[in-house]
């Protein structure tokens, strides 16, 4: 893959993050958006987007950033295994709850 066969937006988002290697040097989510113009979830799944196309862009609560290191390849991560455990959890929370459950909750209210 070469930088010009992206899109634009992506072309943008990997020439800053070039400016934030190492996890010492990372930028918030909401900076980078507002710097490349973009809405916060339009970078989440650009974002997103880029990592399906091999590029190592690690995420921790600081912001985003491109690991040096492995240690900081596995602090993004761990970052992104812990969202994905959150997210099964609300799922199954989600799934097997009960259609009336608002219903029974009054109920115990209304008793």
């Amino acid at each position: 893959m070469k930088l010009k066969e992206l899109q634009t937006i992506d072309q943008n988002i990997i020439k800053f993050l070039a400016e934030h290697r190492g996890i010492d040097r990372a930028v918030k989510g909401k900076i980078l958006a507002q710097a490349l113009d973009i809405d916060f979830r339009t970078l989440q799944s650009r974002i997103e987007y880029l990592h399906k196309q091999g590029c190592a862009i690690g995420s921790i609560d600081n912001g985003y950033f491109i690991p040096t290191n492995e240690d900081e390849r596995r602090a993004g991560i761990i970052k992104k295994q812990r969202t994905g455990i959150a997210i099964n959890n609300a799922v199954n929370g989600y799934t097997l709850a009960e259609l009336d459950w608002i219903d029974q909750l009054f109920e115990e209210v209304d008793h």
